[in-house]
């Protein structure tokens, strides 16, 4: 018989999907919490309200968006993280909460600046320097 774990194919693949994305998920749904609890201390949010029910699919978006943004970041890591599986969870589980604390909307802000600073300008024909 022949084990889907050796075999690499797409089941291989979803359990591993599925695997980091429940890793992930309590990292990001904590940090969406503390979002939402901050949000609550300031007077703009109740507690216990559909605000509340949002956070959820936040918290699982930014869990698949920061697991991405991990993986992409491997190889930029020093060879020590990248040895040891507990130092490159506990590096992943950062980016995650980082990503879910900041939300969609602060994710969106910190890229427009990136872009804004690192992108080359183009300038139009007849503009001066």
């Amino acid at each position: 018989m022949i084990d889907p774990q050796e075999s690499g194919g797409p089941l291989s693949a979803l359990q591993a999907f599925t695997v980091g994305i429940c890793g992930m998920f309590p990292t990001a749904m904590l940090a969406r919490l503390l979002w939402h609890h901050r949000l609550v201390r300031m007077g703009q949010r109740r507690f216990w309200g559909r605000d509340l029910l949002w956070e959820v699919p936040t918290a699982a978006f930014s869990s698949i968006l920061g697991s991405g943004f991990a993986l992409l970041m491997i190889p930029f890591l020093p060879q020590v993280v990248q040895e040891s599986p507990e130092r490159l969870f506990m590096v992943t589980n950062t980016i995650v909460g980082l990503c879910a604390w900041m939300g969609p909307r602060g994710i969106e802000v910190l890229l427009s600046k990136l872009v804004e600073n690192y992108a080359p300008h183009h300038r139009r024909s007849g503009e001066e320097k």
